[in-house]
């Protein structure tokens, strides 16, 4: 072995002793959830370090990006790869910029002696992140949820982003396959810089589609001015005879070559099935069974945040991530089959993960939260309380008591002493207010919840 090899592996194996203790810390001191910080410091330490960690899985690296949809996609696609017998690396709590990825991997089981740390190295990432370190990456494999307006402070219109990535695939150095929502025109446009057997299309086919239009993609974004299902390419992989059936989940007919089979899922609303559908593409493209797909997509249950279940003395709180407007859009038409009485908790900060500019919230059609039947009081809590209040105001609300405060754990307790028989609570929460407040649910609901990045073991 070469000095240069023995000097990498020691680089490797400092990083991972340096992540561990820093991870630990931060979390037994409760200053954060130990995702990105410990990263930061070891690429501080250690510029060179995500050169030396790309190469160490066997076939190469999927990562997973757009706008809405990452972590689920990604959470599906492990949960099938792994049952498949592949070994996956992955980022389980949503870490998905550079310095979270590194963490992610260096918490994960490292034996230095062996020349692979997995098969797969399997990651969303933001999409922000993807253009800068795409070249570093060398996916083997790219998918591409959608793509819509998202704090325009950091990743600017989605027409020049897509126009990015379009560069980037067409110069890499080395093949990279993409997985693509088809029924998303600014995303089925990327496949015109792939050749047809490097590019697999997902999406529901033609008649959902048309109904579902309004929310699977977002209007004015550079990509056309109207959904045309026609216009649309071809799905290589699809889904037909949709049933939606409220936070129980759906059932559809997955179709893919030949193969038409029915499955159920967990995961609740239309923007679930096109995150299966984006999993299960990549599986079946590396070589799948359907059978074990089918099995897989009917046992897995909501990631980190999203469309959570919780007990409260005895009274159902949900959790549900709302960054963006197609995202929350999404939500709202999901509650609009929920039956019986709810009270509804609004959290939006404007932290630096969260970007500055909340203004997003005007181009949500908050006017559709009133079609959710048995709204009895709405709080809204966090750094931007009051702007979420007076969207609310304008959202020509009928006489439904709105409070504000600043608060989070206070408007909580407030809104959870109001709860009557029946009722439930609805938490609708952007990214930093529901980093900071679902681990306080936790413990206010006496639930445990599994650590993913609990760390391994290290084998020199």
């Amino acid at each position: 072995m070469s000095r240069k090899h023995w000097l990498g592996q020691f680089e490797i194996f400092t990083a991972a002793l340096i992540v561990r203790i820093v991870y630990h810390l931060t979390r037994l001191t409760n200053i954060g959830e130990g995702t990105n910080f410990p990263g930061r410091i070891v690429l501080t330490l250690f510029p060179n370090l995500v050169s030396l960690l790309v190469p160490r899985f066997k076939n190469g690296w999927v990562t997973i990006t757009g706008t809405n949809g990452k972590t689920t996609t990604t959470k599906i696609l492990v949960e099938l790869m792994r049952e498949h017998g592949w070994r996956v690396t992955t980022n389980a709590r949503g870490a998905n910029l550079v310095a979270g990825i590194v963490t992610s991997i260096l918490l994960d089981e490292l034996n230095l002696s062996a020349p692979y740390m997995a098969d797969y190295a399997v990651f969303e990432i933001d999409e922000a992140v993807l253009i800068k370190s795409f070249r570093l990456f060398q996916p083997k494999l790219l998918v591409i949820t959608n793509f819509s307006r998202d704090q325009l402070d950091r990743y600017g219109e989605v027409d020049s982003n897509v126009n990015r990535i379009m560069d980037l695939i067409r110069d890499a150095q080395q093949e990279c396959n993409v997985v693509l929502n088809g029924n998303d025109p600014n995303i089925a446009r990327i496949g015109a810089v792939v050749s047809a057997e490097n590019r697999l299309y997902f999406g529901l086919k033609e008649e959902i589609a048309a109904v579902e239009a309004g929310l699977l993609v977002e209007k004015d974004t550079g990509a056309s001015t109207d959904f045309e299902v026609s216009n649309l390419p071809n799905l290589d992989i699809w889904a037909e005879t949709l049933r939606v059936d409220y936070l129980n989940g759906c059932r559809f007919n997955l179709g893919y070559q030949q193969q038409l089979v029915e499955v159920k899922t967990k995961l609740p609303g239309v923007f679930n099935t096109l995150n299966v559908l984006a999993a299960a593409a990549v599986c079946l493209h590396l070589g799948g069974d359907m059978e074990r797909v089918k099995k897989v997509i009917g046992e897995v249950t909501p990631s980190y945040g999203r469309s959570e279940r919780f007990e409260c003395g005895g009274f159902p709180i949900f959790l549900f991530l709302v960054k963006n407007p197609v995202g929350f859009n999404h939500i709202l038409q999901l509650l609009s089959q929920s039956p019986g009485d709810k009270r509804i908790l609004l959290l939006l900060n404007d932290l630096p993960a969260d970007g500055k500019d909340v203004s997003w919230i005007w181009d949500v059609s908050l006017e559709n939260l009133w079609k959710v039947s048995g709204i009895k009081e709405i709080v809204t809590s966090g750094t931007r309380a009051g702007d979420m209040a007076l969207r609310v105001k304008y959202s020509n609300p009928p006489e439904v008591p709105l409070t504000v405060d600043y608060s989070t754990k206070r408007a909580f307790h407030e809104l959870a002493n109001h709860l009557q028989p029946g009722e439930q609570m609805i938490v609708l929460a952007n990214y930093t207010s529901m980093i900071q407040f679902r681990p306080y649910l936790l413990r206010v609901c006496g639930r445990k919840t599994k650590i993913e990045h609990s760390p391994k073991k290290v084998v020199v």
